[in-house]
């Protein structure tokens, strides 16, 4: 539990009975991340108020069609190494701690789609600045 709610920079994978569905990364923690994907049950489909992404909707309505069905999802997540850079900022010299997952999210995306020919079925994007 301690690691989940881990608030760093996380690389992360779904699996759907055991094959790869969604690459994705976060700055906030794993626990943020899924919570985030809870809000996706707030379709008006549902009478809710739509007030949800639309991925956070795909995902979450994704894996319940699927749990409600019989199949295993399961997540798996790689901490990041924390990156830092020094900047000088009005005379004082300090470490800022860099974002970096959406360059892990990008590259591992594009790995595998260069291993398999597609992307993962959950993933339709990743940071442009990374991909080719």
């Amino acid at each position: 539990k301690s690691e989940y709610t881990k608030k760093r920079e996380w690389l992360y994978i779904f699996t759907l009975n055991d094959k790869i569905i969604k690459i994705g990364g976060t700055r906030d923690s794993l626990f943020g991340r899924t919570q985030s994907y809870l809000c996706g049950h707030h379709i008006k489909e549902r009478g809710k108020t739509n007030k949800c992404s639309v991925t956070n909707a795909y995902v979450y309505n994704t894996f319940e069609f699927y749990l409600q069905n019989g199949y295993k999802i399961e997540m798996y997540g790689y901490e990041l190494p924390i990156t830092t850079v020094k900047k000088t900022i009005c005379d004082e010299t300090i470490d800022i701690v860099c974002q970096t997952f959406h360059a892990y999210e990008s590259v591992f995306i594009q790995k595998y789609k260069e291993s398999t020919k597609c992307l993962p079925p959950l993933c339709d994007n990743s940071c442009p600045e990374y991909r080719d």
